[in-house]
């Protein structure tokens, strides 16, 4: 019964992650990453390494504290990047169809977005850049699988979500007029309205 009531309340917590995101959304918009969310999800994954560290037996407190900040990243992911960045086989499955629907006379041979193969090849290009970075720092930095690993990816998810909130910087995905791009199936059209 335990177990079941530890594994309930993981996937409740990242429930929760992903609802406090959407109402934070629908209340602050564009404010929600930098005011809100950035700190969060930092303070998450540290407060988890630094808990695990006091005691090694903890695993609810953490757990939980994990399980809602990947309800946040995932959301920030989707609503915020158009592209889940959990599921690497879906920007293969994107990244495959551009190319054949760019060599086949059947489907018209169709040019393809460079938004959206550098969505794809960016999210492709992230997953291998990250399993490489695991596979080197767990060889180089052992100690890091014990202690350590969950503040490191949350300091990188806290910088990167205050990079995604520069909009008014002049962000890779603004029209010339300033607006943000459509997402749409292909991912990304930046395309000017006809």
């Amino acid at each position: 019964f335990r177990d079941v009531a530890f594994y309930a309340s993981v996937i409740a917590s990242y429930i929760f992650g992903v609802g406090l995101f959407r109402r934070a959304e629908l209340s602050y918009k564009e404010k929600a990453l930098t005011g809100l969310f950035a700190p969060v999800v930092t303070a998450c994954f540290l407060l988890s390494d630094y808990l695990t560290m006091l005691n090694p037996a903890c695993r609810w407190i953490p757990a939980l504290m994990l399980a809602f900040s990947w309800g946040i990243i995932n959301s920030v992911g989707s609503e915020v990047t158009g592209t889940l960045i959990f599921v690497v086989t879906g920007a293969m499955t994107r990244f495959s169809n551009m190319i054949v629907d760019r060599i086949s006379r059947t489907a018209g041979r169709k040019k393809i977005p460079k938004e959206a193969i550098m969505m794809s090849l960016s999210v492709i290009g992230g997953f291998w850049l990250g399993a490489g970075w695991s596979v080197w720092l767990h060889k180089n930095m052992p100690q890091l699988t014990n202690h350590g690993v969950f503040s490191i990816i949350g300091g990188i998810y806290g910088a990167l979500f205050l990079y995604l909130d520069r909009e008014q910087l002049g962000a890779w995905w603004s029209r010339k007029d300033g607006q943000l791009c459509e997402i749409d199936g292909d991912e990304v059209n930046c395309a000017e309205p006809e």
